[in-house]
This record gives structure tokens, C-alpha cells and sequence, in this order.
């Protein structure tokens, strides 16, 4: 079995690396590479109509979606849930 490849969007990455306690995030990153049909605790589609998956990890929401097409999972922005 092949390991899914990780897209993370540059405003993602900035906000992950800003965090003190990132070990959840990294951890349910790893997750998504190994298992890319996880689904998150909510789901909100989004203006093309993909379904973007909001995982809730603590006090932040991971937005994802998978393109099955390119064969990636894109991590679109990592938010503290009282911004969402």
C-alpha cells in the first residue's frame, strides 16, 4: 500500500507553525497520508462544490478535502474553532 501525498497550503503550514502544542495536528496529518478516506467531524462544501471535511482536534479545525483525481489530500487552512 502506497502512502497518499499531503498537499498543505502555505497559509496551513504558517498557522501549524505558529502552534505550541502541534503534536494532534501532525499526528492526524500522518493519519490522513496512511488513510486517505478519513472523514472529519463536519463537512461544509465549498463554492465549487467539493466537500470540504473540517476536522475539530482540541482548539483547532483542520479544512481537507480529497482529489481523487490527482491522488492527494489538500489541507487547506488550520483555525482556531473560535474563528470558524
Amino acid at each position: 500500500m502506497t502512502n497518499t501525498l499531503i498537499y498543505i497550503h502555505s497559509l496551513a503550514s504558517d498557522h501549524l507553525n505558529k502552534l505550541g502544542k502541534k503534536g494532534d495536528i501532525v499526528k492526524f496529518i500522518n493519519q490522513l497520508e496512511t488513510n486517505p478516506e478519513t472523514i472529519g467531524d463536519y463537512r461544509q462544501p465549498d463554492p465549487r462544490g467539493r466537500m470540504i471535511e473540517v476536522k475539530i482536534l482540541g482548539r483547532q479545525a483542520v479544512l481537507f478535502f480529497k482529489d481523487p483525481f490527482a491522488g492527494l489530500v489538500k489541507i487547506l487552512d488550520i483555525r482556531n474553532v473560535e474563528a470558524l
